[in-house]
Order: C-alpha cells, then structure tokens, then sequence
C-alpha cells in the first residue's frame, strides 16, 4: 500500500516564496503592499495559520509559514488569488500576477526555524533595501524587537533562544547583527519544493516516499 504524502501534514514548517511575473514588481506603491499584509492577515485568520516571519521584497514575497491544519495550499490559494483580483482591478490589469504557483520548502523547525527567521529578516538588507533588518517597514523584524505592533508569531522563533522574554529579544538581534557566510543563503535559495532538515527529517517526508 502506498506511504502518505508527508509534505503537507498538521504542524509543518514551510518557507514560501512567490515572484511576479517575468519578474515584475508585485507593488506599485504603499497601499498595494498594506493591502498584501491585510490579506495575509486575514488568510491567517481565516485558515488558523501560523506566521512566524515574513518580508515583502519588491517582486517577490518571502513567509514563514505553519499549518496547524495542513491547509497549506488552501490559504496559499486564498491568499494568491485574493491579492491578484485586488491588484488587477485597482491597476486596470488582466493576466498572471505571479510567476505560476508559489515555491514551498519544508524545513525541520528545530533545526531551521531561527536561521529562516534570520534569513527573511535580511533580505531587505541584502538587496540594499534597508540598513538594518528593523529598518524595513514591509518585514516582521522590527515586530521582534517590540519596535511595531503586528500579527507576527515571533514567539515561535524567540522562544528558541531562552524563557526569558527581554533575554530572547536581545539574543535575537545580537544574533541578526552577526556577519552572514556566503553558503548561509544557500539552503534556502536553492532546491525550491524540497525538505530541509538532517536526513532522517528528509527521508520522513520526502515527497518522493509514496
């Protein structure tokens, strides 16, 4: 009999990324990337998901995402088709938005949760967006170091760091302000719709094992 599918299962850890287009800019102005985190906040809601960091980019989207419910491509649908009907009425625009379907990757929280975190928080900097992570107005960084109030679940990742809240924040930020090897980026920009974990994560929830 075949084994279940295992990528998508109750409490699963996924890094998303969406691109526009060709390559496009998926925000033309301030009010189109309010009404992103609106929507994501409802798709939260509406889906009981969980999002532990997230960071809007100029032609793409980076999410944390967890599915207590193991409804990732039901929210992912909602969300993705809510923001293109919203984006193409406003900007008198028929067509594809994004570039075909979103890219998942499953990761091991244990192990990853902290390091993906630290990834989608620099991005911005990394693309000369920003100075500092809590700097960048469309990431959840600054939510982390109490500077803006928002839906982020940054206790998932904070509380990785120690039970002392004021302690937790601290380490955060010292560890965000640490220089980034080159191959830190690797895991996560490459090998799209695959599983990051140590190998005995990997061979649980291959999507190959069927």
């Amino acid at each position: 009999m075949p084994r279940p599918h295992r990528i998508f299962f109750e409490g699963a850890h996924y890094h998303i990324t969406d691109r526009g287009n060709d390559k496009s800019g998926i925000f033309t102005d301030l009010e189109d990337r309010a009404q992103y985190l609106s929507l994501l906040e409802k798709t939260k809601r509406d889906f009981g998901l969980l999002i532990p960091a997230y960071a809007l980019m100029t032609n793409h989207i980076h999410l944390y995402l967890v599915t207590p419910k193991a409804n990732l491509a039901e929210a992912m649908f909602a969300l993705n088709s809510g923001y293109s009907h919203s984006f193409n009425k406003k900007h008198g625009r028929t067509g594809h938005l994004f570039e075909g379907r979103y890219k998942y990757k499953l990761i091991q929280a244990d192990k990853y949760s902290l390091a993906l975190a630290r990834y989608i928080h620099l991005n911005p900097v990394k693309a000369g967006l920003a100075a500092k992570p809590e700097d960048y107005p469309w990431s959840s960084a600054a939510q982390y170091l109490g500077n803006r109030e928002g839906f982020a679940d940054k206790n998932i990742v904070l509380e990785l760091l120690g039970d002392n809240p004021v302690a937790s924040v601290a380490k955060y930020l010292e560890f965000m302000s640490e220089p980034v090897p080159g191959k830190f980026w690797r895991p996560f920009d490459k090998n799209r719709n695959a599983v990051l974990g140590d190998r005995e994560f990997r061979a649980a929830h291959s999507p190959h094992n069927t």
